[in-house]
């Protein structure tokens, strides 16, 4: 049995002669054996765009996890939690969706200390989301004219999407500790 990376994540892969021949289907992106020839499985288009649709979500996730930490930082800030304010809130929440994930950045910066690394790791992930959004196709230009070329395009989609869905698991991780302390403040406010 062998293993190789498809366009969606790791696929196992059956380099079994009998297995391939009795079945005639084979995984994303695997190779069979057949003597001294291999075939190979090519992405598609539609994989293509279904990986940078995937990538994409990713990054949105990313993007609104930060939107949530900067927004409860508010509530913090406005001692929303003791006296809730919805029309101040929405306002806060318009202001932030507003924002680019760069400005986002920055705006969680001067209010909240990350340390060295994961600020590095939140900069390459804006580089990583604008790499995405900005020019994708254009820098792949014809190669997704041919397999190979697809192939080329969808590593790069799969090392996007590693990147930003670790850092959304990051940010997911601050957004519940702070959802935390937004509960425990609620909770230890004296009682009338």
């Amino acid at each position: 049995m062998a293993h190789k990376t498809g366009p969606f994540g790791n696929t196992t892969c059956w380099n079994n002669h009998a297995f391939v021949n009795a079945f005639l289907v084979l995984p994303d992106n695997c190779a069979a054996d057949f003597g001294k020839e291999k075939v190979f499985y090519m992405a598609t288009r539609d994989e293509l765009y279904a990986k940078f649709g995937i990538t994409a979500e990713a990054a949105q996730l990313f993007e609104t996890e930060l939107g949530t930490l900067l927004l409860s930082v508010s509530a913090i800030e406005n001692g929303w939690y003791v006296t809730p304010d919805p029309v101040n809130a929405r306002k806060v929440l318009d202001q932030i969706e507003a924002h680019t994930l760069g400005r986002l950045l920055g705006a969680l910066k001067g209010k909240v200390a990350f340390d060295e690394q994961l600020a590095e790791r939140f900069a390459s992930a804006l580089k990583a989301r604008n790499r995405l959004n900005h020019g994708f196709y254009e820098r792949h230009n014809f190669k997704i004219q041919t397999d190979e070329g697809r192939d080329v395009m969808i590593a790069d989609l799969e090392e996007l999407h590693e990147e930003l869905i670790q850092v959304w698991r990051m940010a997911s991780g601050l957004t519940a500790v702070m959802a935390e302390l937004v509960t425990k403040l609620r909770n230890d406010q004296p009682t009338e």
